[in-house]
């Protein structure tokens, strides 16, 4: 009876073990996978049939030892890194292993397996001597992956090709750019007619047009890379608004348009930071309001909203009251600022995304809110700093306007109100008035007073009647002593006001729109010193002194190999007395250096320069003996990522972009110098 219990469970345990065994070769045949397992005592091994199935085998092809696995399975090149880490896993002790090599199919082909394996059966020290593994083929995956890895390398290349692209067509362009500038700078102090004064701030406007329209080509890569620098110079933001007038007045598709500007008298009107970029947010916006909106009016309003000496905080208001914007395209446009994703070069809002970006980088923030029928609104600020220039400029002026009275008159009440606001901050006394007949009564009975006005400023475009028609009135009229001056306002260009009226020969002076402290004041004080009369009711006390008394002491050595720029600089210096010398390479400038028995104040040094460029030719000077600390400024048309950095780190003390801009390169000249000169002094009071 015990014999046959036994016979029994044997025969059950036998069943059950053949039950395991053809579940594991029924699990191995399901898989692909690949079982392998190796004796290290004898170098016997077993390989599953989905291990020799992988490869193109059949189960009694070859003998099952290393040996095959070293000669028909394992790639010939992969033979050595393998069997280093199996031995180092081995003599290390170490409990599993995890490798990535390729096995040879019967084909002749190849495929990659990644091996997870595990030891057993270890002696009293530790050391395995069974290896059991599991191949997985991974050949689809390493074949993708280096698609990827390829794909990234050609994108890598096509970035990188793309890039000194830019960076090649962004000098070429800006070194012709910055002759037809400066050569545009010089001609406007030559004589030339209103006509010809017209044409030519057109060309510069257009000119700087094309600037920002290359700088927005380059903007989308740059902000992708990451490669966005701001500048952070002196700017008149007056001045700034002024060329953005000029922009759309000039524009073919916005001829007929109204800018309406509005700046808090707290506002400074020098700034330092990036006013191309400050222009680039502010055009796109306008440019919205014109193109999407279907109207002709834009208002733009800035006022400071803190009061940190350190910084300045502006907020921009630009709003119109056209179509607005549907509400689903709203939301989209909420998300994206919002959000910061979804952003795409094909998209049409690429402008807004360079806009948002650029804003950020100016520490600011960014609203729009529109209601379809009702306009739209945006709202951004942005971080800038104060400048050494000042808070304002007209209130250094030499000219007090008290006594002088004018009236305002223009049928549009914001805008009205916007200029009579710019005129009484000038402290002129002023009086408004909306419709041109009524003017007409309001200066005849003035003038029967004998308190006449001494300046109108009139609106082109008015109902009934218009500017012009004001103007012959009362210059052709005997009922009035004192005949005002007549400035008058417009969006158009003078040249092509002059086409519609003989009347238009009768104006004393013309303003653009939109109006700014500086321009109305500049435009009143040229009238003055037309007429005697208004002289004696404004006094000219002694102007202040400035840098530019300062620069005549200076003397300048230009390095720089294009004809054309040589004259554009020379002009710019001979303009404030500045004393200078012409090298026309890096080698010549060292040269003249080394050997000038009198010395230079400063060097405004090229870049791509002939014997030595302009970096060599800084290092050479850096590393000589005469004048070795000489400040050194860079004026080059190279405006990519890291040219300022190279510049600075070769030794340069400065750096200006082409095309210069006169006002920036005195004020570099003299900051650069006088902080020279200062450090200069005081190590020699220490010493």
């Amino acid at each position: 009876m015990h014999i046959r219990e036994l016979e029994e469970e044997l025969t059950s345990l036998k069943k059950r073990m053949t039950e395991r065994d053809a579940r594991f070769d029924y699990a191995m045949e399901a898989t692909n996978d690949g079982l392998w397992d190796w004796d290290l005592r004898t170098n016997k091994m077993y390989f599953s049939r989905s291990f020799l199935r992988m490869l193109g085998y059949d189960y009694q092809d070859l003998p099952g030892d290393l040996r095959t696995f070293r000669r028909y399975f394992l790639h010939p090149e992969d033979l050595d890194a393998l069997e280093k880490q199996y031995q180092s896993a081995i003599d290390s002790h170490e409990y599993s292993v995890t490798s990535q090599y390729r096995l040879l199919h019967k084909e002749g082909h190849s495929i990659w397996v990644q091996t997870k394996s595990k030891f057993f059966e270890a002696d009293e020290t530790g050391r395995a001597w069974r290896c059991v593994g599991m191949n997985t083929d991974v050949t689809e995956y390493i074949r993708r992956h280096d698609e990827l890895l390829s794909a990234k390398a050609q994108a890598d290349k096509a970035n990188r090709i793309k890039s000194e692209f830019l960076a090649r067509i962004n000098h070429e362009i800006r070194t012709p750019m910055n002759a037809i500038i400066g050569i545009g700078y010089l001609l406007k102090d030559t004589r030339l007619d209103e006509q010809q004064l017209s044409y030519l701030q057109s060309l510069h406007v257009a000119a700087d047009s094309l600037l920002q329209m290359m700088n927005q080509l380059l903007d989308f890569s740059k902000i992708e890379s990451g490669s966005v620098i701001l500048e952070n110079s002196h700017f008149d933001i007056f001045q700034l608004f002024e060329k953005m007038s000029r922009l759309f007045e000039s524009s073919a598709l916005h001829r007929k348009v109204n800018i309406h500007l509005n700046v808090d008298k707290n506002v400074p009107q020098f700034l330092r930071g990036d006013a191309s970029r400050l222009s680039q947010i502010l055009n796109h916006f306008v440019g919205n309001c014109f193109q999407h909106g279907n109207t002709d009016e834009v208002f733009i309003a800035v006022k400071k909203i803190n009061l940190s000496e350190k910084n300045i905080c502006l907020e921009f208001r630009i709003e119109d009251s056209g179509s607005g914007i549907a509400p689903e395209i709203n939301q989209q446009i909420q998300d994206k600022i919002n959000l910061q994703k979804d952003w795409s070069p094909k998209d049409q809002s690429t402008g807004l995304y360079i806009c948002n970006h650029l804003i950020q980088l100016m520490q600011g923030s960014l609203a729009i809110s529109s209601q379809q029928g009702h306009g739209t609104q945006v709202i951004f600020s942005v971080n800038l700093e104060p400048s050494r220039l000042g808070e304002r400029f007209v209130l250094e002026k030499i000219r007090n306007l008290d006594c002088l009275r004018v009236l305002v008159i223009d049928d549009n009440h914001i805008a009205r109100t916007i200029i009579a606001t710019t005129a009484r901050s000038l402290h002129l006394q002023t009086d408004e008035c909306d419709d041109a007949q009524i003017a007409w009564q309001k200066i005849y009975a003035a003038d029967a007073k004998n308190q006449p006005y001494h300046f109108l400023l009139v609106d082109y475009r008015m109902p009934n009647m218009d500017g012009l028609e004001l103007t012959g009135l009362i210059k052709k009229s005997h009922l009035i002593k004192h005949r005002p001056l007549v400035c008058l306002i417009s969006a158009m260009q003078q040249d092509e006001i002059c086409q519609t009226s003989d009347n238009s020969q009768l104006i004393d002076a013309y303003l653009s729109k939109p109006i700014s402290e500086s321009r109305l004041y500049e435009t009143i004080s040229h009238a003055i010193t037309q007429h005697p009369e208004l002289e004696l009711l404004s006094r000219s006390p002694e102007p202040s002194c400035n840098i530019f008394s300062e620069l005549e002491q200076f003397h300048v050595l230009i390095a720089e190999d294009n004809l054309v720029n040589q004259q554009v600089l020379k002009g710019i210096l001979r303009k404030k007395n500045i004393r200078h010398q012409i090298a026309n390479n890096g080698r010549e400038a060292v040269d003249i250096l080394s050997t000038s028995q009198e010395p230079f104040d400063a060097i405004l040094m090229d870049l791509e320069m002939p014997e030595l460029n302009g970096i060599e030719a800084t290092q050479a000077i850096r590393s000589g003996q005469k004048q070795a600390n000489i400040p050194i400024i860079a004026v080059t048309a190279q405006a990519m990522r890291g040219d300022r950095d190279t510049c600075l780190s070769a030794g340069m003390d400065g750096y200006l972009c082409k095309p210069v801009n006169p006002e920036l390169l005195y004020q570099t000249l003299f900051d650069i110098v006088s902080s020279k000169n200062r450090a200069s002094d005081n190590a020699k009071t220490h010493q």
